[in-house]
């Protein structure tokens, strides 16, 4: 369940680069405006974008992109990436409780501390 819980994490530091660039822009232009998940990926990739727009409406049908892919786009990273993080490092601490430490690793002897005091 490391991986969950890594994953929550980078959730997390992208909501922190998601107020970072609100901050930047509301500082810059005078207004603040929030950075949509459509706006993002259309930042990081437009072509991937495009593609997955064209194979959705081509495929799965228009109305699929119109009523479900375009209200998720428009959601506000911020939230999706705070409450997407807290939810997968909850469930990753939640599965990882029955897990025995020495499960993986196996069981390691307690270090002895010497006394100088001879």
């Amino acid at each position: 369940m490391v991986l969950v819980r890594a994953l929550g994490w980078v959730l997390l530091a992208m909501a922190v680069a998601a107020v970072v660039n609100d901050c930047l822009a509301w500082w810059s232009e005078g207004a603040l405006r929030v950075l949509t998940l459509g706006e993002l990926w259309g930042r990081l990739d437009l072509g991937s974008l495009r593609q997955v727009q064209g194979w959705t409406e081509s495929h799965l049908g228009g109305a699929l992109w119109r009523y479900v892919g375009q209200p998720i786009l428009s959601l506000p990273a911020l939230p999706v990436f705070v409450v997407g993080g807290a939810l997968l490092i909850w469930a990753g601490a939640r599965a990882g409780r029955g897990v025995q430490p020495h499960f993986i690793g196996g069981s390691r002897p307690r270090r002895r501390r010497h006394s100088s005091l001879s």
